[in-house]
């Protein structure tokens, strides 16, 4: 098990089953749930949702490790509101259809995790996404390739 945490963003678990379906990348997708169920890959209750949405293999893959997604409680509640404060555009800006974005920004933040997303920074003020966001949090960003390179996962 590795000693780093990472928090996915749904984009994460969309674009792979979009790029590498489940049914084709077995070995890829449990190394995964392997990830998940030690608890180096976590992720937010409002990004199994977003997942939940769908009527794909992806939602019953997530239904099957909920337990993986961690609740948003007090603590985390706070921490968003306290993003919210300074980046309200992070929900508000831009085409978004979904909340979860600070819910990652936060469990990544109080877990002294890394975000993994395939978000690219916007540089805007008025509409930031989740890299621009962890950059003043201090928190560290990547994406899935860079994340499997880190983890030393290699197929």
């Amino acid at each position: 098990m590795l000693n780093t945490k990472y928090v996915f963003d749904a984009n994460i678990f969309i674009n792979l089953q979009r790029r590498q379906p489940i049914d084709l990348y077995k070995p890829l997708w449990e190394i995964i749930s392997k990830c998940m169920h030690e608890g180096t890959i976590i992720s937010s209750a409002e990004v199994l949702d977003e997942i939940k949405r769908g009527n794909d293999e992806l939602k019953t893959w997530v239904k099957q490790r909920e337990d993986c997604f961690i609740e948003s409680g007090e603590e985390i509640q706070l921490c968003v509101r306290d993003i919210l404060k300074q980046d309200r555009g992070l929900v508000d800006g831009g085409k978004k259809n979904n909340c979860a974005d600070p819910f990652v920004i936060a469990l990544a933040k109080l877990s002294k995790a890394k975000v993994v997303t395939e978000e690219t920074p916007s540089g805007s003020e008025t509409a930031p996404k989740i890299p621009d966001v962890c950059k003043k949090h201090g928190i560290e960003c990547l994406n899935f390739v860079d994340f499997m390179r880190e983890a030393n996962i290699a197929l």
